[in-house]
Formats: C-alpha cells, sequence, structure tokens
C-alpha cells in the first residue's frame, strides 16, 4: 500500500497523543485523527471569565503516577503544577442520622479513616503489587464478584457509617454503590500504597496551572505528528499488508497500522474489517465506563466557609468542594452531577442543585462537560469496571492485546491507574511498543 502515512491514531487525548509521539520517534510518519473540534478527549480545559484555565474533564494526578509524572518531568513543567484546592478545607458535609450534617474536617477525618481503612482492609492480600492486579488471582476471584454495595453489606456497619460509605464511592466513582466493582475501588487503594492519607494525595492532590491541554499540547508538538480536529472516523480495516481507515466525509487513509485511542465504548461504533474479537465485543456491551458522568467548575457567591460536601445517594450532585477562595464572599468550586442531574450544562439546574446544599449560594458563572452514552465520542464517562469485569475480561492483558495491524490505547484498559489520566499515557507508551513489535 501506497500512502503519505505510516500510522494513523484515532483519538487526540493523552492515549493518542503519547502513542502518536512514541511512533514518530520511531522514524514513522503519524497522522491523529480526532472527531472533535479539540485535544484532550476526556480531558477538557477551558477559559474562565477571568483568563484563568481550568478543567471540565480529567483533572487531577500526583507524584505517586508515574506515567503523568515523567511526562511532567520530560516538559519542564514542574512549575506549572498547582495544589488541586489551593485552601485546605475547614468544613464537612456529610450524611448522618439521614441528612446532611456539617462538621470540622478534623472531625470528619475521625470518622471517616477507620471507615474507608475497615473497607478496603482486603486490599494487601488482593493486590500485593498493583501494577498487576491479576498477582494474587486466587484472591481477586474470591471478591471479584462483588459490588461496592456487597462489601458495605458485608461489614454490617451502622446505617449511619453505611450511607457515608456509600455516598463517598459514589463520589468517586460517578455511580451507584450497587452499579460498581468493590475490586475496582480496591485498585485506586492498593496502587495509593494502601493508605487513607496516599489515597486522597493521589486522587486529587495536583492540577497543572494552564489545564491538562498544556501537557497534551506539549506531547502533541513533540510528536511532530499531523493533526487533523472534527475529523470522525468510521470504519477501520487492516490485512498482512497494512491497515486503513475511513473517514465520516467517505476519505480512505491508509498506513502500515492504525491505533484506536479511543474511549472502549466507541469500538463497537467503528466497523472494524476484520470483526472485534469476541471478548472485546462482549466487554464493550457490557461497558467498561460509567454510563453519565458531568463536571463543573463554577464561581459562587454567598458561602464563606472552605467545604466539601458530598450528598446522598440519589442527589443531583454527588461531590461539591471549594477550589479556592477569591474573596471572604466568592469562591471557585468543582461539582461532580450524578445521574439525577438531567442536564449538567444547564445552569439553572445546576444553580438550583447547589442552592439545595448551600441555600445562600448564587451561582455567578459555570463552565460543564457532560459525557454520556450518546456523546459519539465517548460512549459513556470515565472507566469504573462492573463487578467481575477483572477476571473475566481482564481488560488490561486481553482487552489491550492487538488485532492484525489495529492496536489499542484507552485508560480503560490501563494496568496501574485504570481511568485516570496516568492510565491513558501508559497506554499510549505501550501502543508505541506494539506498533514497533507489528512492524519489525
Amino acid at each position: 500500500m501506497m500512502s503519505e502515512y505510516d500510522i494513523l491514531v484515532i483519538g487526540a487525548g493523552l492515549a493518542g497523543v503519547t502513542a502518536a509521539r512514541e511512533c514518530s520517534a520511531r522514524g514513522l510518519r503519524v497522522v491523529i485523527l480526532e472527531g472533535r473540534d479539540r485535544i484532550g478527549g476526556r480531558a477538557w480545559t477551558i477559559e474562565m471569565d477571568n483568563g484563568e484555565k481550568a478543567d471540565i474533564g480529567g483533572t487531577f494526578f500526583s507524584w505517586n503516577q508515574p506515567h503523568y509524572w515523567a511526562e511532567i518531568t520530560r516538559y519542564g513543567l514542574a512549575d506549572e503544577v498547582v495544589d488541586a484546592v489551593h485552601d485546605p478545607f475547614e468544613w464537612a458535609c456529610t450524611p448522618k442520622g439521614g441528612e446532611l450534617v456539617w462538621s470540622t474536617v478534623d472531625e470528619h477525618i475521625e470518622r471517616e479513616m477507620p471507615l474507608l481503612e475497615s473497607f478496603f482492609e482486603p486490599s494487601y492480600e488482593a493486590l500485593p503489587r498493583p501494577y498487576n492486579p491479576l498477582y494474587n488471582e486466587e484472591a481477586i476471584a474470591k471478591i471479584d464478584h462483588m459490588t461496592v454495595q456487597d462489601r458495605i453489606d458485608e461489614l454490617g456497619l451502622s446505617k449511619d457509617d453505611s450511607d457515608l460509605l456509600a455516598t463517598l464511592m459514589t463520589t468517586f466513582a460517578g455511580a451507584g454503590p450497587d452499579e460498581v466493582s468493590y475490586v475496582a475501588m480496591l485498585r485506586w487503594w492498593a496502587t495509593a500504597g494502601h493508605n487513607y492519607i496516599e489515597y486522597y494525595s493521589d486522587l486529587q492532590n495536583s492540577k497543572l496551572k494552564r489545564g491538562q491541554e498544556s501537557l497534551v499540547q506539549a506531547i502533541l508538538d513533540d510528536s511532530g505528528a499531523e493533526l487533523r480536529l472534527s475529523t470522525p472516523v468510521t470504519a477501520v480495516k487492516s490485512d498482512e499488508n497494512g491497515a486503513s481507515v475511513t473517514l465520516a466525509n467517505g476519505e480512505v487513509l491508509t498506513g502500515k497500522a492504525v491505533v484506536v485511542a479511543t474511549p472502549s465504548g466507541v469500538w463497537p461504533y467503528l466497523d472494524f474489517d476484520p470483526p472485534l474479537a469476541a471478548d472485546k465485543s462482549e466487554a464493550t456491551k457490557e461497558s467498561l465506563q460509567i454510563p453519565r458522568g458531568g463536571k463543573t467548575v463554577g464561581v459562587i457567591r454567598g458561602e464563606s466557609r472552605v467545604f466539601a460536601i458530598t450528598p446522598l445517594p440519589g442527589h443531583p450532585i454527588t461531590a461539591i468542594f471549594t477550589t479556592y477562595k477569591r474573596s471572604e464572599d466568592e469562591q471557585l468550586v468543582t461539582v461532580f452531577s450524578g445521574p439525577a442531574m438531567k442536564d449538567p450544562e444547564d445552569q439553572a439546574e445546576v444553580a438550583a442543585a447547589i442552592r439545595d446544599l448551600l441555600p445562600n449560594a448564587e451561582l455567578i458563572e459555570m463552565h460543564s462537560s457532560l459525557y454520556d452514552t450518546d456523546d459519539e465520542f465517548t460512549r459513556g464517562a470515565w472507566s469504573v469496571h462492573k463487578a467481575g469485569q477483572l477476571t473475566k475480561f481482564q481488560p488490561h492483558t486481553k482487552l489491550a492485546e492487538s488485532e492484525g495491524r489495529v492496536v489499542f490505547a484507552t485508560a480503560d484498559i490501563a494496568s496501574l491507574w485504570p481511568s485516570f489520566l496516568d492510565g491513558a499515557i501508559e497506554t499510549g507508551l505501550r501502543a508505541g511498543r506494539e506498533v514497533k513489535r507489528i512492524l519489525g
């Protein structure tokens, strides 16, 4: 096959641009085909009214996430790293007695820490090597059938403590405790060192001053790849001689290999020839992603406390917290919306949900995202596996396997930090190695 490209990469998120750079570094000609009119994928940087950058997609990271931190080092971005929460929380509002109750952060930690330590107690035995989640497959097999709710029920806690755990897990996962794998949550705890302090540190430690777009752009620039925005792909074909993709406008591009760097939920909507392997097809029908997730960065007035609120399950908001105070009466907040939020991009609905929690708060500015099954470029939100999926599908190995000259890269199939920014980079690096193996 004759082509001006060697490698065709589908998707300009962190996984895609990393794979493109790795392929370019091996002397291959690369084009990145991105369906949206922007780079970043599930990491999305916007500009606030005052010119400040903010992320309404993937945001947080820590130096305990090795693939991500290596990229920070590579591109000299350490001076761009800022605290995810500029002002330390002073107040927490959590379920107690069937309602939300305010407490000091110290009081909240005194209650929450032993609960989480008990909830995650099997961590050391089940996941002694978090980068290899099936290292102790026998121990994992005993608990992989469990949902988060199953584990909560197993502990025999008081209703107050059960409600708090259910609320916390809904906040972390973005889905209800009966929808999420216990092992999926256990992996996050284990990867964070089986430790309460490190857990919160890794999940919400740092962010980039100019947003995730600054790292994605740095990797993209380094790759030297051609970027085509607003270029959806509809079909992927490969044989022993090469590979090709068909664009939505009917154009066909050919190359030596294709890297599919989309969320796994998109795979069933691409016409693969030959068809995807049976395990990939089955996994994507079940979905490795939560069906819906939204994030809002907003500015509120009328609330002076520096706070974190985790509402009861079923509330339109799964979490809201102070990012930093601009003044005594004005602050930047981060809001995660749950299934009960009909439209996270509707300012009136978001404002009403915030007032339900903070009656004096006025929402004066907001920027929101929504990732759901109707989004043709994600077909769901971030990846949180369901009960049984780790042992059944082994996403980090079996679902990550190449098919012919088609290679896969997405945080959904990462080994170490699945669903995180670090996991996206890990799989992009792996895709580069796999392309080298295929081409010889």
